[in-house]
């Protein structure tokens, strides 16, 4: 039975690559969503009893069950849909938790660490490609996917550890939604010069209008919500308002080109203003915390382990790797203001590189602009950003924070 289960979840991947995900095999598509949602329960929850981020768990619970070990679940148009679901349910719950004012109270840290936390890994990993022997535009493609950071992945270790409301971790929010407008940029001038050998400057400047444009707008929205007499609109619930004003903003924020959970997340600020008049908070996460963990099971289903196997992507990952951890732990110094150990779980936080990384990397596999080797490099980098944040972050927020864990703390 387990083998026909296991057939019909391949084949629904499958249907789902070919025909865009609309395919008619519910078996195989459900088989798929409750193994992940078993396997990272059952991981998730060992990892919490070791003390450590569950999300680690999540994460190792998609190569588990992913087509690097027992191939019960495969890359699908569908499953990545309802990961991308689950990242942008996490994303508006952290909004939620988070007042602009607050963010606002370390706009110029959190830009100063965006800012730093993206030139120099960018630099880096340009340069390194250089002197590796990649071309030029493979090696621009490098210094790209150190650019980004996946905040999502701190966002949860923070969650967990009920310090959102810190100012280190609203300079990490802060930053990652620069960081997001930045990493538009660099990767919309270096495909541009992969695919035209030249950059178009006026789509550079209307993409950098574009974006800052709906990041204001949002944020104009904040003090005018209060004024809105939500009761009196025709919409059966407040829930079901913020939700569907969560899925519009993530929706504009992907027509424009910004990642689908930077306008998720500016929703959530603006429907923060409402939480105190209504419960918005306990349903939402109810929804976040179904489908927050097939988001990080399916990074782990997206892992290729094979492709790291050789001596030479070893060497070239732990470089990259250094690279990328060093430059955003340089990025420190923009947040200084607060200590130097907040400082320090800043740099931590802006680490991760996660699905940043893979997408970049996979649109320059995709146009030929970077080989499987180089592709590879990249993904080690991803793999290990991602599993040392999330490791260090915990004991490091304990350090720098010793409230934390305290029945008063939060």
């Amino acid at each position: 039975m387990l083998e026909q289960l296991v057939f019909a979840a391949g084949a629904a991947a499958t249907e789902g690559g070919a025909h865009g995900g609309g395919g008619h095999n519910i078996t195989g598509h459900l088989f798929e969503i409750f193994i992940l949602i078993l396997a990272t329960q059952i991981v998730g929850w060992i990892f919490q009893r070791m003390k450590q981020p569950a999300v680690i768990g999540e994460l190792l619970a998609g190569v588990i069950v992913g087509p690097a070990l027992l191939g019960w679940v495969a890359e699908g148009d569908l499953l990545y849909f309802i990961s991308e679901l689950g990242a942008i349910f996490l994303l508006f719950m952290v909004g939620l938790e988070t007042r602009l004012q607050d963010i606002l109270k370390v706009g110029k840290e959190a830009f100063v660490v965006a800012v730093l936390g993206a030139i120099l890994p960018f630099l880096g990993g340009y340069y390194f490609g250089l002197y590796a022997g990649f071309n030029q535009v493979a090696s621009l493609f490098l210094g790209a996917a150190l650019v980004a950071t996946s905040v999502g992945i701190t966002a949860r270790v923070m969650q967990e550890l009920d310090v959102l409301s810190r100012p280190y971790s609203r300079i990490i929010l802060g930053a990652a939604v620069i960081d997001d407008i930045e990493g538009l940029i660099v990767l919309a001038i270096v495909s541009g010069i992969a695919a035209t050998g030249t950059v178009e400057t006026a789509g550079i400047v209307q993409l950098v209008v574009i974006s800052f444009l709906f990041v204001g707008a949002a944020m104009a929205l904040v003090p005018l919500v209060r004024r809105i007499p939500i009761d009196r609109l025709p919409f059966q619930s407040p829930l079901g308002l913020s939700i569907a004003f969560g899925l519009g903003m993530a929706t504009l924020a992907s027509f424009i080109g910004l990642a689908p959970i930077v306008g998720a997340f500016m929703a959530g600020m603006v429907m923060a203003e409402l939480r105190e008049e209504h419960d918005l908070e306990k349903p939402v996460h109810a929804i976040e915390s179904f489908l927050a963990p097939i988001f990080f099971a399916y990074m782990g289903v997206q892992l290729d382990l094979a492709a790291l196997g050789s001596r030479e992507v070893l060497v070239a990952g732990i470089i990259v790797s250094l690279i990328a951890i060093g430059g955003k732990l340089v990025a420190m110094f923009g947040a200084l203001s607060q200590g130097i150990r907040n400082a320090l779980v800043v740099g931590v936080g802006m680490v991760p590189r996660g699905e940043v990384g893979l997408i970049v990397a996979s649109i320059g596999l995709s146009r030929g602009a970077v080989d499987e080797k180089e592709f590879a490099i990249v993904i080690f980098m991803v793999v290990a950003t991602t599993i040392i944040a999330p490791l260090s972050l915990r004991p490091l927020v304990a350090w720098a924070d010793p409230e934390v864990g305290r029945p008063e703390s939060g």
